[in-house]
């Protein structure tokens, strides 16, 4: 059961809210099957991260109904270092997840900036994350799309898998397994290329093939096409990572190989396993020991077919009158019947795909068709339908291009090539310039904040001043739109600098924008309430604002002096940026004749006399 509705924030905004809780923010991301929003529960205050079903997959029912039941259940995870799954149910004819929103940058674009990694920071994070697939294994859930992509590393350093439940989604789905494989074949198991389920063996391959890459800075197999790189997995050999990074020891090469075998039973059986070797890597490290062994096995170990079978089985191929004779090799017709077979199985292949590509060949046969001409620079539904009345299909490939958005700037094959009816052409669409990620510039010095945002091409609209409590003068306080979010290239940015602190009138309350601080006086009891001799003790309402542009938690002290001239701390505590705090404080003495301080970080922002 879900409800939309909308309400207003505290500024007036009019905001969207999901399930009466969720509050709708800015669009992130596009992921292959998720649109990706900021959000904030309304009822804990917490920032949360709304994923929303592309409408294309939300329409197949058995893909939308897998991936809301994988959602529910991996909504049980509690882990530090799982992305926590908060809520999930269908609106409006789509699937919405809530998570937990993690700060950070994901592994695939740090491995992109500063790959290979130290030997050292690789395994701390391949540990993180083989001990998130044991506490899920042991709990019946395996992850299915392990891959550096949903991995992100906070700020602080901590490792968080996202994305649990998705992979077994996409398994229930051949269509949706296909619109997964260009992001995911890099790190797919041969046994999911063949069709088999996933089990915490593929979530073990997947972990080598990002130990490889973390230390490589190259995936393990790689080629031109999707269907290239899956049959890597399937038939080339497990690439040596020592060949790709001579500074490799030979156990964190072994333990990357053993985890990629092609055979399931060969690689490590449990992550438990693969734990325990990772663990001796680090404790090496630290201790300065050797790293000169490997968990794979010795070849004559390895679980090929003993001579000795072999022989038995020529014998039984063989007449009795020849069984002394020792074979030479490999029979003319074992390898005929086998290069026989590697040609069906090719052949077979190629009739598949192109039964699925063009149709069936023996159905009257394809027609030829010219691709229409002009096709660059019409609007995508215009090209579609010229494809189209052609008796062609479209293929659309969207991308960042000089050309509008939406308009068509090239094309494979180009118009007027000669192709099979039925074919699809690919359209390459463009999405417009390519957004920029906005840098952070907040506590950077105005000219090196200016310099950082024009060097990308973005424009400084407006500069305005502010006091603050928290930057220097010259500081830059806060930023729109901020650090972080996509924003097109010439894009106008605001931002706020500081003019240091506030000079503070003695005796005087503060007249501070940001933080907010307001004390109120609760009225006072009638004063024959007051026995003669003794000063009346006043209620008062104190209200404060950290600042949104604060780096970090802030702590919040107030302190009372009475009328005797005693003081006490009423209230220390820490709040996070942009969070309100509110204390009634109590006050010894007559009207004017105290005092309320308020302090943020051992800085006094506010003197009252009360």
């Amino acid at each position: 059961m879900s409800s939309e509705g909308s309400s207003a924030n505290p500024t007036g905004t009019v905001v969207r809210l999901l399930n009466e809780r969720y509050e709708l923010g800015e669009r992130l991301t596009e992921s292959s099957f998720f649109h990706t929003y900021r959000g904030r529960d309304t009822q804990s205050g917490q920032l949360v991260a709304i994923k929303v079903l592309r409408p294309e997959y939300a329409a197949d029912e058995a893909f939308a109904s897998r991936l809301l039941s994988e959602a529910e259940s991996a909504a049980t995870l509690q882990h530090p270092n799982i992305a926590q799954v908060h809520a999930a149910w269908r609106e409006r004819g789509t699937i919405v997840i809530v998570t937990e929103w993690v700060r950070g940058i994901n592994l695939k674009d740090r491995v992109r900036r500063v790959a290979p990694f130290p030997l050292a920071v690789a395994m701390d994070i391949i540990l993180a994350c083989a001990e998130v697939l044991n506490y899920a294994h042991d709990r019946g859930f395996v992850h299915g799309d392990v891959r550096p992509d949903n991995i992100i590393i906070t700020p602080e350093g901590r490792v968080k898998i996202t994305d649990f439940g998705l992979g077994a989604s996409v398994a229930s789905s051949q269509r949706i397994q296909l619109a997964a494989l260009p992001r995911a074949v890099y790190y797919l198991a041969p046994e999911l290329v063949e069709g088999r389920v996933t089990d915490a063996a593929t979530d073990i391959y997947s972990l080598g093939c990002i130990l490889y890459e973390m230390l490589a800075g190259v995936v393990p197999y790689d080629a031109e096409t999707s269907l290239s790189v899956a049959a890597k997995h399937l038939h080339q050999a497990v690439p040596s990572l020592q060949q790709a990074n001579p500074q490799v020891p030979n156990a964190v090469a072994g333990i990357a190989a053993k985890c990629m075998q092609k055979d399931p039973l060969a690689r490590y059986l449990t992550v438990q396993a693969l734990i325990g070797d990772i663990q001796k890597v680090r404790e090496a490290i630290r201790n300065n020991t050797s790293l000169d062994w490997t968990p794979l096995k010795a070849p004559e170990e390895s679980p090929a077919l003993p001579k000795e079978s072999k022989t038995r089985a020529a014998r039984r191929e063989r007449p009795v009158q020849r069984e002394r004779e020792a074979p030479s090799g490999p029979s003319v017709g074992l390898l005929a019947g086998l290069g026989i077979f590697a040609i069906l199985m090719v052949a077979g292949f190629a009739f598949f795909m192109s039964t699925l590509l063009f149709g069936n060949p023996f159905n009257g046969g394809p027609r030829e068709a010219s691709v229409p001409a002009n096709l660059i620079g019409m609007q995508q539904q215009q090209a579609v339908d010229a494809l189209k009345a052609a008796g062609l299909t479209a293929d659309i490939r969207a991308d960042f291009s000089d050309k509008p958005e939406g308009v068509v700037y090239d094309s494979t094959p180009k118009s007027g090539m000669e192709m099979r009816t039925g074919k699809p052409v690919i359209l390459f669409v463009s999405k417009g310039t390519e957004p920029l990620t906005v840098p952070d510039v907040v506590g950077k010095k105005r000219a090196e904040a200016q310099q950082a945002l024009q060097s990308i091409g973005l424009v400084i609209a407006d500069t305005k001043t502010e006091f603050s409590e928290i930057y220097e003068k010259g500081e830059v306080i806060a930023q729109s739109p901020i650090g972080g979010t996509q924003a097109k290239k010439k894009s106008p940015v605001t931002l706020i600098v500081s003019k240091g602190a506030e000079p503070v009138p003695q005796n005087e309350p503060v007249a501070v924008e940001t933080p907010e601080v307001t004390p109120e006086a609760h009225p006072e009891p009638p004063a024959e309430t007051v026995p003669q001799g003794e000063m009346p003790v006043r209620e008062h309402e104190v209200s404060i604002r950290v600042p949104r542009s604060a780096k970090s938690a802030q702590t919040v002290k107030i302190v009372v002096r009475n009328e005797d001239g005693s003081e006490q701390t009423v209230y220390e505590q820490e709040h996070q940026p942009g969070e309100d705090v509110k204390q009634t404080v109590s006050t010894l003495g007559n009207k004017g004749k105290c005092q309320i301080r308020v302090y943020l970080n051992d800085h006094e922002i506010s003197r009252t006399d009360v």
